[in-house]
């Protein structure tokens, strides 16, 4: 029989015998279990004296005499599974709700106990079998782990010998039998409660699998995708394309990057390029821009998308300055220096996801091109924006007009280079 509860995977043993966990691991289950059992522990309070009460029905045919000795400790009983369920409400029950569960399964035991100690023989062995069921609910329905529901009975077990031996005097071959029958009620319901609680250990550690590798793809899509856009695609798979009227892009590359690449070793280049997009990305953070992506050298994000906000192209002006800093201090570590040339244009795209794999969100759109545009006729070193941002950005900026120069694609365009801000 396989009792060890390890997963396919990597998760960690079951205790053979305790079916306990590693400490952390077991404080996590204690709880998840406690919000899974809460409610069946109340209807099997419920339940319990439903059952317990519907015997009296009977006492006084069996046993008229003591009739109502048992009613009153029935009635006691009752109450404690009432007081009981209303313990379930409280709000430390879930501290010892184990112990509490435990102590009503053993008192109940244990009245059936009393019940053969009052009435007469041989009536009274009729009332036997309720040790029994209170034995297979000890290690079932009350929801009682294994180890808890295993020392109850063994307690009831021990009561009733006890009893028998030193109050009660019950002819040899039934307290045998009496005896065979508890040892067969027990073993059938060791192996049941046994492997019920194993079942919902696995369960437990098959669930926490489950989720760790849903955080962990969330935490993926979400590197991957805006947040709002990756929680759209979860819930509704497909294409996604959105107009905006108004966003700021910007693109940025390394100067002569081509004739760099062939100068070091691929280690050496993939490692600068990992060092300079790593900051570009905690600027990204730092101004709240939207990371689009990069394509070699070039490094693509944009504002106003997909949240809108007003400050968009200060937003990217900001950014596009701060990166200027960053790249001049990491130069100050470097041999050879990295330069770089940034565009900026501001105007209507189509932002969206499409596709059905490696999603990316992504723009679309003559802005975008137009951006791009900016970039490749920048100078080393400098932030070059359309007229269009130009307008957005003159009251607060240092913008120096570089003239009308010849754009591939677009003809002759006025643009400007952003300098820095105004003081």
């Amino acid at each position: 029989m396989d009792t060890s509860g390890r997963s396919e995977s990597t998760g960690p043993a079951i205790q053979g015998l305790t079916l306990k966990f590693p400490p952390e691991l077991e404080r996590r289950f204690h709880e998840d279990y406690f919000q899974k059992s809460v409610v069946q522990v109340r209807i099997g309070q419920i339940v319990g004296a439903l059952v317990y009460a519907a015997f009296a029905i009977i006492d006084p045919w069996i046993i008229p005499d003591v009739a109502s000795q048992v009613w009153a400790l029935r009635a006691v009983i009752i109450g404690c599974f009432g007081l009981l369920f209303a313990a379930t409400f409280g709000p430390n029950f879930r501290r010892y709700w184990q112990p509490a569960v435990a102590g009503m399964v053993l008192v109940a035991g244990l009245s059936m106990d009393i019940v053969l100690i009052i009435a007469p023989w041989p009536e009274r062995e009729l009332y036997f079998g309720g040790i029994m069921l209170v034995v297979m609910a000890a290690y079932t329905y009350m929801k009682l782990r294994f180890l808890p529901a295993l020392l109850v009975s063994a307690l009831l077990w021990i009561a009733y010998d006890l009893a028998d031996v030193f109050i009660r005097d019950t002819p040899v071959a039934i307290l045998v039998t009496n005896n065979l029958y508890l040892f067969g009620t027990n073993v059938v319901a060791m192996f049941a409660g046994y492997h019920m609680e194993l079942y919902i250990r696995r369960d437990f550690l098959q669930r926490q699998e489950i989720e760790a590798k849903e955080a962990q793809l969330s935490r993926v899509v979400l590197n991957v995708l805006p947040p709002s856009i990756a929680e759209r695609l979860m819930r509704e798979p497909g294409t996604i394309a959105e107009r905006f009227s108004t966003v700021t892009i910007m693109f940025t590359d390394i100067v002569h990057f081509t004739q760099y690449s062939s100068r070091v070793a691929p280690e050496e280049l993939v490692a600068m390029l990992n060092e300079i997009f790593s900051a570009f990305d905690q600027l990204v953070e730092k101004h709240g821009l939207e990371k689009i992506k990069t394509i070699g050298d070039s490094y693509m994000a944009a504002a106003g998308v997909p949240t809108l906000r007003e400050d968009h192209p200060q937003a990217v002006a900001e950014f596009a300055l701060d990166m200027l800093e960053v790249v001049a201090r990491l130069n100050a570590s470097r041999s050879e220096p990295i330069r770089i040339r940034t565009g900026i244009h501001t105007g209507p795209v189509v932002a969206g996801v499409i596709g059905t794999k490696r999603f990316a969100y992504d723009l679309w759109g003559d802005a975008v091109n137009t951006a791009s545009r900016m970039e490749s006729h920048a100078l080393p070193d400098t932030i070059q924006v359309t007229r269009a941002t130009y307008e957005h950005l003159r009251d607060h900026y240092e913008l120096k007009r570089r003239g009308p120069i010849e754009v591939k694609g677009k003809g002759e365009m006025v643009t400007y280079l952003l300098v820095g801000r105004k003081t």
